[in-house]
């Protein structure tokens, strides 16, 4: 399918029609977990420190009670989460987390935290490496660093489909029934300069279209498109994007980011450099310079898709370096940056999800 036509397409009906989807979750829930109403907290998933073997974690922030539950899932379980944990989403009743070093998907209870079920990955032929999830319409769809995507049912409690794309797919978004896939290709010359298209019903990639170098984070409001792409750390820096049908157009320096509504929240944060964060508003097209005084070096950013809560992982400074073996801290702001609360959290602080239903 030609590119310019897929996303004129995508934008055309994201206007013209809502969402529509059931829940294949394993069991019957109150509220459509494609369809959230309710926010009562955040997870912080712990990446650990492979080269100090200091295994993952998962912590719970409760904004009721402004506290955090650090290493529930060990505590639950009596057994390690696993080695460097990249990804997690909470969706339905569940918990799921994918472990790019033990090469593990488990599936936990999204109450008590018990282990329902882990899915071992190493002898996949298919995908062992997990990077990042989303969901829609009872599936959990999940890109493996070895260059695929794998399709999870939650019913099942297995993946039951998996396709090719490029090489190190990363932080992937759902738009009008499509996927998209950012190939960073971590180790070619120059980097990855391609995202995948996937359609999710038939699971199957519909087109390939071009990016600048080193494609990591799709974001999107369900109407719009955008990619945070890194450079290749020489003369073309990390970068945020906006997708169009004609190609791409840059908006600012960034390194990552998330999106809630019309606002994308950015931060810049290149290796050696100072760290900026900026606001963008999609419909006036205008930037924003803010402040998070309180974090050290942003490790991750997200924004609750509910309530005004943004969540910014961080790790400490360590003899004027950001140091990926000592324990980090997470604080929480409200969307106009009032600062709420600072927590201190494990070693290698970085995906945040949210409790939202």
């Amino acid at each position: 399918m030609n590119y310019n036509r897929l996303i004129a397409y995508a934008f055309i009906a994201a206007t013209m029609t809502g969402f529509t989807s059931c829940s294949d979750d394993d069991e019957p829930m109150p509220k459509d977990p494609d369809f959230p109403t309710l926010s009562s907290g955040a997870y912080v998933l712990n990446q650990g420190s492979y080269s100090k073997k200091i295994e993952g974690a998962l912590n719970v922030i409760d904004y009721t009670t402004a506290t955090i539950a650090d290493d529930v899932f060990t505590k639950a379980n009596n057994r390690s989460l696993g080695s460097t944990p990249q990804c997690g989403i909470a969706y339905g009743g569940k918990i799921y987390l994918g472990m790019y070093g033990s090469k593990t998907i488990e599936i936990i209870d999204r109450y008590t935290y018990k282990s329902v079920q882990q899915i071992r990955l190493d002898e996949s032929t298919q995908g062992q490496s997990p990077r990042n999830m989303v969901a829609k319409g009872g599936k959990v769809y999940i890109s493996m660093t070895e260059g695929f995507v794998a399709r999870l049912d939650t019913a099942a409690r297995a993946i039951d489909a998996a396709i090719a794309v490029g090489k190190n797919p990363e932080t992937m978004v759902i738009m009008n029934d499509h996927l998209y896939v950012p190939n960073s290709d971590w180790y070619a010359p120059g980097y990855g300069k391609t995202a995948s298209v996937v359609s999710l019903n038939p699971f199957a990639v519909e087109n390939t279209i071009d990016t600048p170098a080193n494609p990591n984070i799709f974001l999107t409001n369900g109407t719009d498109l955008f990619l945070i792409c890194w450079g290749n750390y020489s003369d073309e820096v990390g970068a945020l994007y906006r997708i169009t049908a004609t190609g791409s157009e840059k908006i600012a320096d960034a390194t990552m980011g998330a999106i809630k509504g019309n606002t994308i929240y950015a931060v810049n944060a290149p290796y050696g450099a100072d760290v900026e964060y900026w606001k963008y508003d999609i419909t006036t097209k205008t930037r924003t310079v803010i402040d998070f005084p309180e974090v050290e070096y942003p490790s991750g950013i997200g924004v609750d898709p509910i309530n005004d809560n943004i969540i910014i992982s961080s790790l400490p400074i360590d003899g004027g370096y950001a140091s990926y073996s000592l324990p980090g801290t997470v604080c929480q702001y409200r969307t106009d940056g009032t600062f709420v609360k600072k927590y201190n959290a494990g070693v290698g602080p970085a995906a945040i999800f949210f409790n939202a239903e």
